[in-house]
């Protein structure tokens, strides 16, 4: 009995020692795959070059991942919290990793592929879940109109977020999200102070533009970074929905007035019953509308077509197009009327 069991002890010590040196080894590997993979981090992708580092590990992939330790890497992972966030490259890199790496994706895998992609584990299952199962989101939505108001084409919205099967798909999703949003609110899940509204009121004051919130959301979200983006845009959204627009007859007033008085916007504001950062808000946006070259893209000229169809006054097809102003929309509608 003796003897057998200092042969087990023996054999004991053995397998310890073959673990430990398993240990080791693994540690080794992970200090030199955390190593080369902040060595070959990409600042334009913001990501690891991860082929470079199997070539010289001379192992899989997926244990490379397995093996690198974000407590050691000086690569900070990325924050991409919103489907827009996403580069047009990211996206179509992070659908492809999970379909030759993964089945089922579990909550381990997940952790690879954010490991993959130096994005938060979080937003890389968010991306790929619009990506899976496409959907218009408020923010999504807001992006695009940006990009609409400044004339970008459908083919290059799409290319630029590769969600949508199809061109189609895309531009279904984003009318009816608008046709919905229109005309049924969305609810805001928060309780806003009087005083966060009066500061929110404030930013739209300094920074909103019509038809562009962006740059009112960037400073709300620094404002109230406790609050998510979501809920932040549905507030702009409520009170931006009461701000009136800059129509023809304001652009006339504030022109006979800059022509009279010059750039006087305290005086120009009282002449005008309004705000002197309104009154400039209205000239720089005649500015603008000088200087941009009036082009016309497809979807623009069919909406005008539907309006000469069915009788929509020139006002009216100015506030469905959202780009061109009450003149540019009669002239133009006349020279289809003519063709």
């Amino acid at each position: 009995m003796t003897k057998r069991f200092e042969i087990s002890q023996e054999s004991m010590e053995q397998a310890l020692a073959a673990d430990d040196a398993r240990l080791q080894k693994k540690i080794e590997q992970s200090i030199r795959v955390t190593q080369l993979a902040d060595q070959s981090y990409n600042e334009e992708h913001g990501r690891c070059d991860w082929d470079s580092v199997v070539r010289d590990m001379d192992i899989p992939l997926v244990e490379c991942l397995q093996l690198f330790d974000a407590s050691l890497s000086t690569v900070s992972a990325r924050s991409l919290p919103n489907v827009t966030n996403w580069a047009a490259d990211d996206l179509s890199t992070l659908k492809s990793f999970v379909t030759e790496q993964f089945g089922a994706v579990t909550a381990d895998d997940w952790l690879l592929v954010g490991v993959y992609m130096n994005v938060e584990q979080k937003d890389c299952f968010m991306a790929h879940s619009m990506c899976s199962f496409p959907q218009m989101s408020a923010v999504l939505h807001e992006a695009i109109t940006q990009h609409r108001n400044a004339n970008m084409e459908w083919k290059d919205i799409f290319e630029k977020y590769p969600i949508f099967s199809r061109i189609g798909g895309l531009r279904n999703a984003y009318y009816q999200f608008k046709e919905f949003d229109d005309s049924k609110p969305k609810a805001i899940h928060i309780e806003w102070t009087d005083a966060d509204t009066c500061r929110i009121q404030e930013l739209v004051q300094t920074y909103y533009k019509p038809g562009n919130k962006r740059e009112v959301l960037i400073q709300a979200q620094k404002a109230f970074p406790d609050i998510s983006q979501e809920s932040i845009l549905g507030k702009i959204k409520q009170i931006t929905s009461k701000v009136p627009g800059i129509t023809s007859d304001d652009i006339d007033r504030v022109k006979k007035l800059v022509y009279a008085y010059g750039k006087d916007w305290a005086r120009i504001g009282q002449e005008i019953n309004d705000t002197p950062r309104r009154a400039e808000r209205i000239w720089t946006q005649h500015r603008e509308q000088q200087k941009a070259p009036q082009t016309w893209s497809e979807d623009e000229l069919n909406t005008l077509r539907r309006c000469i169809h069915d009788g929509v006054e020139m006002a009216e097809a100015s506030r469905l197009i959202g780009t061109k102003t009450r003149d540019a929309c009669n002239a133009k509608m006349l020279l289809l009327k003519s063709t």
